[in-house]
């Protein structure tokens, strides 16, 4: 350690390579940024030009401050020449002679002490967690990642973690063009009213983790096995959550969520999660989940002694109430390498659901809900369904049932009739020649649904989404 910091006249902007501190990689600067924070004024601007302060144990932030870098530009390959060109980086790792002792712990860059903070352009970097990812399917009857994240660690047990805020309830922060690659445990936990905008987040166990009230948007996690934690009243806009271990987003709060503008991508687990939520609006696409059984059909998934009980959802959870769900895609994975029936998954599954409106593009009849309790209502731009106990019970406002209800449609066998003047009168049903339009892909799922056999004639995309045509050609 150098000399004891004195803080010289400043407007408030301290350059920490005037108090010694080496941007080289080359010496740990933990405990000189420490002594500058612990001198430094009370909301002060602490700036660390752009190269690389190496961290081999932590630092806290127990004022109000902000921490500054340079501006940086960062390309999307960690193995190009210009991955960390021009930025502030702020890299963790074990001491080498600790390592060699077996005496490292486990520890955290910034602490946060419950205070407001400001914290922007720095990249933090670690080489404790690093992921392989293939896109190889597992055998077949064996459960396992279609997109598979493997974290290595040479460290058994032990893990750095970027920032973490201690007393949630206090002390709000922001971040601002902020990266975080390869932490053994977390990259960002948040205190309650804090934003985030522009962050980038990969090869890390958890991603973000957000307190009550936050705001995030314009950013990425990807690579990582949890992508996102989110508590009551989370705003989310512009958010990319891709290429996930297990769950995309974890909901820990009670709801009061506006996410809008987002895309979750091949999940390993479901993409969204949640305990009991209420007024909550999701708007994005939330596809390819599920694939830690995409070997699976949904029966045998059942059929299983063991599974993972949030693996076949697109959202899953026990109770959610007075929301809005809007996903333009459909809930199939339409793998290209599969080699065989597309696997599909599950809209939502919750225990009860209570006025909750649901848009997708998939028929009413494919896999939408699985509930025991409430109501929900299905629009698919062609019908409105009204869901009850998990079944269909109006579609369009007609009535419909398997029991003698007095519904103006009733169900008998998988075939409809229209209940007039006491007789049951059958519903038309396909005839041979008739072409069919679905979002069905193989001309066994058409024939599951409406008999028969079929034949696939022709797709097409629209709106975005890839419509199938099937022609009936026995009965």
């Amino acid at each position: 350690m150098g000399e004891p910091i004195i803080i010289k006249e400043t407007d408030g902007w301290i350059n920490v390579l005037d108090y010694g501190v080496c941007n080289t990689e080359k010496e740990n600067v933990s405990y000189r940024v420490q002594e500058i924070i612990n001198a430094a004024p009370e909301d002060s601007i602490i700036y660390f030009p752009r190269g690389k302060y190496l961290f081999t144990s932590g630092i806290e932030i127990n004022k109000r401050l902000t921490l500054c870098g340079d501006t940086y530009f960062r390309s999307n390959n960690p193995n190009h020449k210009d991955f960390y060109s021009g930025a502030t980086q702020f890299s963790g790792k074990f001491d080498e002679k600790e390592i060699e002792n077996g005496t490292m712990e486990s520890f955290i860059i910034i602490t946060v002490k419950g205070v407001k903070h400001c914290i922007k352009s720095i990249s933090f970097q670690s080489n404790n967690c690093n992921t392989n990812s293939y896109s190889a399917p597992p055998a077949n009857g064996k459960p396992g990642f279609h997109h598979e994240i493997t974290f290595k660690s040479e460290h058994k047990g032990k893990c750095i973690s970027a920032i973490i805020c201690e007393n949630a309830p206090e002390g709000s922060g922001h971040y601002e063009n902020v990266d975080f690659g390869g932490f053994g445990e977390i990259a960002l936990k948040m205190s309650n009213n804090s934003t985030v905008n522009d962050i980038t987040v990969f090869s890390c166990n958890h991603g973000i983790s957000a307190g009550e009230n936050s705001i995030i948007t314009n950013g990425k996690t990807w690579g990582c096995d949890y992508g996102m934690e989110i508590s009551t009243g989370t705003f989310i806009n512009g958010m990319r959550v891709e290429e996930v271990g297990k769950i995309a987003i974890n909901n820990v709060g009670k709801g009061s969520n506006f996410i809008t503008n987002i895309t979750i991508d091949q999940c390993g687990y479901c993409g969204f999660k949640f305990d009991s939520i209420s007024n909550t609006q999701i708007l994005g696409n939330v596809s390819r989940c599920g694939q830690y059984y995409f070997n699976f059909s949904y029966d045998d998934y059942l059929k299983l002694d063991e599974k993972v009980e949030e693996a076949y959802y697109l959202l899953y959870g026990n109770s959610i109430e007075a929301s809005n769900i809007t996903i333009p895609n459909d809930n199939t994975d339409n793998w290209e390498d599969k080699g065989k029936e597309n696997h599909t998954v599950y809209l939502i599954k919750a225990f009860e659901t209570k006025n909750v409106l649901l848009r997708c593009t998939i028929d009413a009849t494919d896999m939408v809900l699985e509930s025991e309790k409430g109501n929900l209502i299905y629009n698919n731009k062609g019908q409105t369904v009204i869901f009850h106990d998990g079944e269909i019970s109006s579609i369009n406002g007609i009535g419909v049932s398997e029991e003698d209800y007095g519904d103006k449609i009733k169900i008998k066998k998988g075939d409809m009739y229209i209940n007039s003047n006491n007789k049951e009168l059958k519903m038309y049903s396909p005839q041979i020649g008739d072409i069919l339009t679905t979002t069905k892909v193989t001309s066994d799922e058409v024939a599951s649904s409406y008999g028969g056999e079929w034949e696939k004639i022709g797709k097409k995309v629209e709106f975005e989404n890839t419509v199938h045509y099937h022609k009936m050609i026995d009965k």
